[in-house]
């Protein structure tokens, strides 16, 4: 019996003989909330740089601003405005029925980078053709990608939207 006692004890003071750093457990027990923190700070840095453009602080202001755009589409739809883009090597073109304006103005818009949203203002080559020589045009529509077009006359006073995914020549609004 003396012998199985001085066994016992001869194993628990190997085991308090290890620092606790030496022990596999507390390593294994402080890995989960080590994890944690690491990923917290990841989420926050990653939240920082790269902030949601799809989320605004503004939703009452932003739907007034719908209602209004909302007048402007069904104006478009009142005078009987179409239009049809066509993307080539010369450039853009516009054909606009419905309406005669000295200047148009064309907005791309991406689905979730405001970043890439730009502006393109056609002018009129006679009749009803209208073209933008710029190639920013054909470069954004021809690689891939989601974006909405709007297409305004010189007033503001109607738009037109069509939404497209790229690479497109072609685009009826």
């Amino acid at each position: 019996m003396h012998s199985r006692t001085d066994s016992m004890q001869a194993v628990a003071h190997s085991h308090t003989a290890l620092p606790w750093y030496r022990h596999r457990w507390p390593w294994v027990l402080m890995l989960e909330p080590f994890a944690a923190v690491l990923f917290g700070v990841f989420m926050f840095v990653t939240a920082l740089y790269f902030p949601d453009d799809v989320v605004v602080d503004t939703y009452y202001r932003d739907g007034q601003a719908i209602n209004q755009l909302r007048a402007l589409d069904d104006t478009a739809h009142a005078l009987g405005i179409a239009a049809s883009l066509t993307l080539d090597e010369q450039g853009a073109r516009l054909t606009l029925t419905g309406t005669q304006e000295p200047v148009l103005q064309l907005f791309l818009f991406h689905v979730t980078d405001s970043q890439a949203d730009q502006a393109f203002l056609f002018q009129p080559q006679g009749g009803t053709l209208f073209q933008n020589p710029d190639p920013a045009l054909a470069q954004r529509l021809g690689s891939e990608g989601v974006w909405y077009l709007e297409l305004r006359g010189a007033d503001n006073d109607w738009r037109l939207r069509q939404r497209v995914v790229t690479p497109v020549a072609t685009v009826r609004f």
